[in-house]
């Protein structure tokens, strides 16, 4: 027996429905007993059976169906070398007939995916994770202090987590964004490539996905400032999207990833994913965990719900049996948010409130968004910064997980938490030692180094937009 589950809008409940399995010729479509297939129907993610000694290919599954590979209903197939299937739109006679196939692991109709975004006005959070004593709020009570220090061990900003490639498996990229350039070459091209996108074009019509590659990667915003950048759009101008879209860009990081690791200076690869469903997607979680089977980091938001992160994929991945990370979020003063989703799922938190990137609508546009998807491209950053200084943890994501969770600071948070929640605090394994409440100008000295100095020199109006200091909740 197979489980075909049906996921209805993000905020509506949800339900699994149990197919009755049919029995050999009473639906099952073969090539000795074949039966058209029906146009139309519901659109469903289709995984085969891992365990199979020779692994069924797509292409011979459909012919059952009396389908193929180019046939309109077909929106996906999937022959990788780590998970192969195939997303089709299709009526009762196909489903009972794939859940007669002993080839077929799951069925799931395609499910609604949600971003995490909380939107409101400050910036603190590189600080905080390269800083013992952390950050606070300006004694001013100035919203928009660009004063704050980010301390690390390479000498340039082109140099953190160089030879990493960071996917963006969000809302799009706006790639032209100063951000993305290289450190200190006005003149250079960006460093985000356009990866797989559901729809064309490809450009982020919503923001979120900008933002968050700012923070895993931007100039001046960013934790891993010399990362290579993948935009992976997956999520529409709405922050919403499909698990069988989804499904199909991880599809194409798995492959991408497979090429790069062969080519010179390659170190690793982070997919970094700020959204989540409204329950559990057997179908999601096999491509996110082969994922990490692959040698792909993957960094996901724990959820704004403030509820268990362990009812809901992807962040549910996480905790001690995987290599997943799953991420929540503090405030400034180390508290846990009261949005972020807690419990033994949560491997670790970072800032996720007040949080200034990059915005969509202009290449000097920045903007404030609060949400654990603004937590989740901190740790991102920090796995590929890590990953950088030690080349021996790049395709290896266990071995990475534990030393994201052994550098992590013990004993820093604050806040309710559900049972089995371990409360560690993110960080890069420096201690910047500077007085947590920042200074209007602060001098950078010796090794230390502001990812504000070229804001302080030149003034932040002269370079930077602000595109908003109040916005309202959105998922």
């Amino acid at each position: 027996m197979r489980t075909t589950i049906a996921f209805a809008a993000v905020l509506a409940s949800w339900s699994t429905v149990i197919a009755a399995p049919a029995a050999k010729g009473e639906g099952f479509i073969s090539n000795s007993q074949p039966s058209a297939h029906k146009t139309g129907g519901k659109e469903y993610v289709v995984l085969f059976n891992k365990n199979e000694t020779v692994p069924p290919q797509a292409k011979e599954i459909l012919s059952r169906l009396q389908l193929n590979e180019d046939d309109d209903d077909v929106v996906y197939t999937f022959n990788n070398s780590v998970f192969q299937g195939f997303v089709a739109k299709m009526q009762d006679h196909c489903l009972d007939a794939l859940n007669a196939m002993t080839e077929v692991a799951h069925i799931e109709e395609k499910a609604d995916i949600r971003s995490f975004t909380i939107r409101s006005n400050t910036t603190w959070g590189l600080q905080r994770l390269s800083n013992d004593a952390g950050a606070k709020e300006d004694r001013l009570g100035n919203a928009q202090t660009f004063g704050y220090t980010y301390t690390f061990d390479p000498a340039t900003e082109n140099q953190l987590a160089q030879g990493v490639d960071i996917y963006i498996v969000d809302t799009g990229v706006l790639i032209t964004h100063e951000m993305f350039k290289v450190f200190k070459q006005p003149n250079a091209t960006s460093r985000v490539t356009q990866g797989f996108s559901f729809q064309k074009p490809s450009t982020d019509g919503d923001g979120h996905g900008t933002h968050v590659a700012g923070t895993a990667a931007g100039l001046y915003y960013g934790v891993g400032s010399g990362a290579n950048i993948y935009a992976v759009k997956v999520l529409g101008d709405t922050g919403s999207g499909s698990s069988s879209d989804t499904i199909a860009g991880m599809n194409w990081v798995i492959n991408m990833h497979n090429k790069r690791k062969t080519q010179p200076g390659f170190v690793g690869s982070v997919m970094s994913m700020s959204w989540g469903l409204g329950g559990i997607s057997s179908v999601v979680d096999q491509v996110v965990v082969g994922a990490v089977e692959a040698g792909i980091h993957v960094s996901v938001a724990a959820g704004n719900d403030g509820k268990d992160a362990c009812t809901s994929t992807p962040s549910h991945n996480g905790g001690a049996n995987s290599a997943v990370v799953s991420v929540g979020s503090v405030n400034i003063n180390n508290q846990i948010s009261t949005f972020s989703n807690t419990g033994s799922c949560v491997d670790i938190y970072a800032p996720g409130e007040e949080i200034v990137s990059a915005w969509r609508t202009g290449d000097n546009i920045i903007n404030t968004l609060s949400g654990t998807s603004m937590a989740c491209p901190h740790v991102s950053g920090v796995m590929a910064y890590l990953m950088a200084q030690d080349p021996s943890l790049g395709q290896d994501p266990p071995a990475l997980k534990k030393k994201l969770l052994a550098t992590a600071r013990q004993g820093k948070i604050s806040g309710n938490a559900l049972p089995g929640d371990v409360k560690l605090l993110l960080s890069n394994g420096v201690d910047g030692k500077v007085a947590a409440e920042p200074l209007q100008k602060r001098t950078v000295t010796g090794g230390t180094a502001s990812w504000v100095e070229d804001l302080v020199d030149i003034g932040l109006n002269e370079r930077w937009q602000m595109h908003s200091t109040v916005s309202q909740l959105r998922y």
